[in-house]
């Protein structure tokens, strides 16, 4: 039946049903957002280890806390966290597995989505993650020391400036879930070239290894999370590389040409 035939008395009364789907779908967005502004700054206490200040609200850090006695059973479970982390944050960014996602929610949740999923991934690490307190490096001196943090404190100012650069509410399907709680045209991404983007291909990841491997006290277990993060961004960094080039093409080849 042509929407022309639709009874005016229908039409009327799916509308109260339409703008609750997309207040729904406005709240699943932002939370999302909101969850992940407490989530990241809590994996930052728990890279600065930070447990050993003093702090007993938090169990564990990458480097110390309560966990299992046993280290090949513990670096075990910490494999697996990491290959969860990198995995939903891999393959949940691959257009293939996106349309599938738009099969299941609408288009515009689907950010929304890959947001939710990272922050389940992030929680379940900080969580569940068993320290393996074995030193691999303890640097005493004050100048060293102040170094590191400083470094450490630069992964994390690198990491927000690209979120910023590449356009925050983008990244975090902010903009996606308002346009279509509007009901405005979605507008399709343009490939990112501000901001840090200028002087770093992948500003995120370089904050992102700053961070993990930028701490004057490294263990085994923070050592294992480093490396293994570091894993992922080079393999991410390939994937996202083919797939930007597949989307821009000789745009994305010519930016890439004047790095």
């Amino acid at each position: 039946m042509a929407l022309a035939d639709t009874p005016r008395s229908s039409l009327a009364a799916s509308a109260p049903v339409l703008r609750l789907g997309r207040l729904a779908g406005l709240v699943y967005g932002l939370a999302g957002v909101a969850i992940m502004a407490v989530f990241w700054p809590l994996f930052g206490v728990f890279l600065s280890n930070a447990p050993r200040l003093g702090s007993p609200w938090l169990e564990r850090s990458a480097d110390v806390g309560l966990g299992l006695a046993n280290p090949f059973l513990a670096g075990a479970i910490d494999l697996a966290l990491i290959a969860a982390f990198g995995l939903q944050h891999s393959l949940m960014a691959r257009p293939g597995l996106k349309r599938r996602w738009r099969a299941l929610v609408p288009p515009a949740l689907e950010r929304a989505t890959y947001v939710h999923a990272a922050n389940i991934v992030l929680l379940a690490l900080v969580a569940f993650w068993q320290p393996i307190p074995i030193d691999v490096w303890r640097i005493e001196g004050s100048l060293l020391r102040d170094a590191c943090w400083a470094l450490f404190a630069l992964g994390w100012i690198i990491l927000l400036t690209g979120a910023v650069s590449f356009g925050i509410a983008e990244l975090l399907g902010v903009r996606q879930v308002l346009d279509w709680y509007w009901e405005r045209e979605p507008r399709p991404l343009p490939l990112k070239t501000a901001g840090l983007y200028r002087w770093l291909r992948h500003p995120m990841y370089v904050g992102v290894l700053l961070a993990v491997w930028a701490t004057p006290y490294m263990t085994l277990g923070h050592g294992l999370l480093a490396a293994g993060l570091t894993v992922y961004v080079l393999i991410a960094k390939r994937y996202e590389e083919r797939d930007l080039n597949r989307t821009y093409g000789r745009l994305y080849q010519a930016w890439t040409r004047a790095r």
